[in-house]
């Protein structure tokens, strides 16, 4: 590989010289693929058979030391030829919670395939148009995307009035530093390394190798139902991490304790153990409230760049940090992968990346203005907070839980209230791009609440009830109740097995 590299004669700026070298090593690659390997199950099948040549010698005679040698030879072959197959298979089949070397080849093949069929479209509904023709799909896709990752434009309400907390001059600057040769590294050994690779090829297990030598040296048709998940290119993504690790460091520091997630020492624990005494104390005390549960309508493609970095001035961020965030969302060119083909390319004027490194850290940053319109209405008296009463002391007002786009919000069983939540909502949209998608909203009566309905109907959602759940955990349940543990069991069920496989992974793989 050292020789390889070396031997790559390239010239201009480094990032040019990277990325060329990285170009030309993909053709060596598979020239020595295909010398030192070739096909995998030919070489497997032929070491078996040799294996079993010897064992039937050994059943007519008794074999000398040196065929002794040679079957010992061949088992060891047979062994490496079939590890090597289920390696293959795993990192195609992309089920990274399972190791190899369980003998569960027969399982990767089979999630493989199915994440093959899974990913094809021959159909696609559109605006409530089904299209079936390749090129119509091919195209209706594209433009769909396009739309969607695009800025309507327009007055957007400033962030005047919004309180947060903002970074120290020295946090400020830490993240301005020069990187050091530890940072990138550990970055890159952060990555899982069979995850599926980037538009270069190459997986991170490969690179993290690679590098070190150079160092040294399911059925969704509806088109609303897919979430773009970009392909981030393997050294951008590199470069990304580098930047999230600094990143995460300090977004405790401007992130308000009622957001949870990708927050260093908070957990999604947190969020339902909060949730749940919250309404455990509104119920033991013969209290009214409601229970929004809102769901944010493509949270991460919606972002309105410039809401995210004037949120980041607001909370400290320097100029040239928020210059790097800039260049990492805003200079992307998409291509739209329909059925394995990709079809040109667009510019996006929105939206962050999932997938991207980044992108968590900073969809957080852009909740935190809603986390704050909400402590501003509830300030002022326009929403009520619902108390979690603490044994020893006088509780905690939580007016709302966040974890990411999952949003829970506690307020009144009052109809004006419920009318000034609408109003934060319209507010957060307008200023944020972020639209709360009302059809898979819930409005949830807590305690006697006779008009619910009326209720609903002020911010135009449907009515739920309890128990429900949070991040996947029982809410409002009786804590002697089995039965709201069923939808846990259910999901932990199909985890296990596959529909699109339907197949189990060996009893070894399971442990």
């Amino acid at each position: 590989m050292q020789g390889w590299w070396v031997g790559l004669n390239c010239s201009g700026s480094a990032s040019y010289v990277l990325v060329s070298k990285l170009k030309a090593l993909k053709s060596l690659l598979r020239d020595w693929n295909k010398l030192e390997f070739g096909k995998v199950e030919v070489n497997k099948a032929l070491a078996l058979s040799q294996v079993d040549f010897w064992d039937k010698m050994e059943l007519s005679r008794t074999l000398s030391v040196q065929e002794v040698d040679a079957k010992r030879g061949a088992k060891e072959d047979f062994k490496k030829w079939a590890l090597m197959e289920e390696i293959s298979w795993r990192q195609k089949s992309r089920e990274v919670w399972l190791s190899e070397g369980d003998r569960n080849t027969k399982f990767f093949h089979k999630m493989a395939n199915a994440h093959r069929r899974g990913n094809m479209l021959s159909r696609v509904k559109i605006n409530g148009v089904w299209l079936t023709k390749e090129n119509e799909v091919k195209e209706g896709v594209v433009n769909e995307f396009k739309t969607m990752l695009s800025s309507a434009g327009g007055w957007r309400p400033s962030l005047r009035g919004l309180s947060f907390e903002r970074l120290e001059a020295v946090d400020a600057a830490s993240l301005e530093e020069p990187f050091s040769e530890q940072e990138v590294m550990e970055a890159l050994k952060g990555f899982c390394g069979d995850k599926a690779p980037g538009p270069d090829g190459f997986f991170y297990g490969f690179l993290a190798i690679f590098l070190g030598v150079c160092e040294r040296g399911g059925g969704a048709e509806d088109l609303r139902d897919f979430r773009p998940i970009s392909l981030v290119g393997g050294l951008y993504k590199w470069l990304a991490k580098v930047l999230a690790n600094r990143l995460k460091r300090v977004v405790g520091k401007v992130v308000s304790k009622a957001q949870n997630a990708f927050v260093q020492g908070r957990q999604i624990l947190d969020a339902v153990l909060v949730a749940n005494e919250v309404l455990d104390s509104v119920l033991k005390n013969k209290e009214e409230a409601v229970m929004c549960k809102l769901d944010i309508e493509k949270a991460y493609d919606h972002v309105e760049w410039s809401f995210l970095f004037s949120v980041m001035r607001k909370m400290g961020f320097g100029e040239k940090w928020i210059r790097w965030m800039k260049w990492c969302i805003s200079t992307v060119s998409f291509s739209v992968l329909v059925n394995g083909s990709s079809s040109g390319f667009f510019q996006s004027s929105r939206g962050l990346r999932q997938g991207d490194p980044l992108s968590p850290y900073l969809f957080v940053l852009v909740m935190e203005a809603f986390s704050s319109l909400l402590r501003k209405a509830v300030a002022g008296g326009f929403v009520s907070a619902c108390k979690a009463r603490s044994r020893g002391g006088e509780g905690v007002n939580v007016s709302h839980l966040l974890f990411a786009d999952d949003t829970l919000v506690f307020c009144g069983a009052s109809k004006v209230q419920l009318l000034h939540l609408n109003w934060i909502l319209m507010w957060f949209e307008a200023m944020s791009g972020l639209r709360i998608n009302l059809d898979k909203s819930e409005l949830i009566p807590v305690g006697c609440v006779n008009n619910v309905e009326e209720l609903a109907a002020a911010i135009g959602c449907k009515v739920g009830s309890l128990p429900t759940s949070y991040l996947g955990l029982p809410l409002g349940a009786q804590y002697r109740s089995r039965a709201v543990w069923d939808g846990v069991e259910e999901r932990m069920r199909k985890n296990w097995l596959d529909g699109r496989a339907n197949t189990y992974p060996k009893e070894a793989g399971l442990l």
